[in-house]
């Protein structure tokens, strides 16, 4: 069993749910014997200054660019990027049309990226490499008990937005509701509350707990459940 598990994050506010909630929770059910570590894919560095941009997915190549520095070492690795917005350089990306559900699409991807990657680094442990991709993106899991959101977002008008926004997706598997431009649930909230990405996610992330995402985000529940059973 590994001591620690990097996980390559799309974004800060990835990084943050890892850091501040995942970690916990996975080193409480494994005893503390499995540290998780969150890594931000780096987007660009200005030569000019030295200085690094990190957050988003533009290509394929970035996100192999992380593993590669990982895998290289014979570290156990997780992904948590979304299926929303993915590149299209993607492996496997250009057959996503034999398929018709969302997450019959989203395991095709994970399973082109572990091939493309272990066909690279034939030395890899296949049980060292998580590939793991959010359905549709990462704010989903804030749907799985959104009416929790008005613990935090307390002015009236947030209040009564939750309300609302509860009510239209009632009966909606989190990971299902839809990845379109407005649709998206990053864009549902954004329309709904004073929500921002980034770091400060982890303060109205924390008021739902992981057992709750588990249970009604089944791909989420699968990820966690290979992550516990390093």
């Amino acid at each position: 069993m590994p001591s620690k598990l990097y996980i390559i994050c799309e974004g800060q506010s990835e990084s943050a749910f890892v850091n501040k909630m995942l970690c916990q929770y996975v080193g409480e059910k494994t005893k503390w014997q499995l540290r998780l570590i969150p890594i931000t894919i780096t987007t660009s560095t200005r030569k000019s200054s030295g200085k690094v941009f990190k957050g988003g997915l533009r290509n394929y190549g970035k996100i192999k660019n992380e593993l590669k520095k990982i895998i290289t070492t014979g570290e156990a690795v997780s992904t948590m990027i979304d299926y929303y917005g993915l590149p299209s350089d993607f492996p496997g990306y250009n057959e996503l049309k034999k398929f018709y559900t969302s997450i019959d699409k989203v395991k095709h991807l994970e399973k082109s990226l572990l091939n493309d990657i272990l066909k690279e680094y034939s030395n890899v442990k296949k049980d060292f490499f998580i590939p793991y991709i959010q359905l549709h993106e990462f704010e989903t899991l804030f749907f799985s008990d959104l009416l929790k959101l008005k613990d935090f977002y307390l002015e009236i008008e947030e209040q009564k937005a939750i309300d609302k926004l509860a009510n239209e997706t009632e009966g909606m598997s989190p990971e299902e509701i839809n990845n379109g431009f407005e649709t998206a649930p990053s864009k549902r909230l954004a329309h709904a509350i004073n929500y921002h990405k980034g770091k400060t996610i982890a303060g109205p992330m924390k008021k739902i707990n992981i057992d709750k995402m588990r249970e009604r985000c089944p791909h989420f529940n699968e990820w966690v459940e290979k992550i516990l059973g390093l």
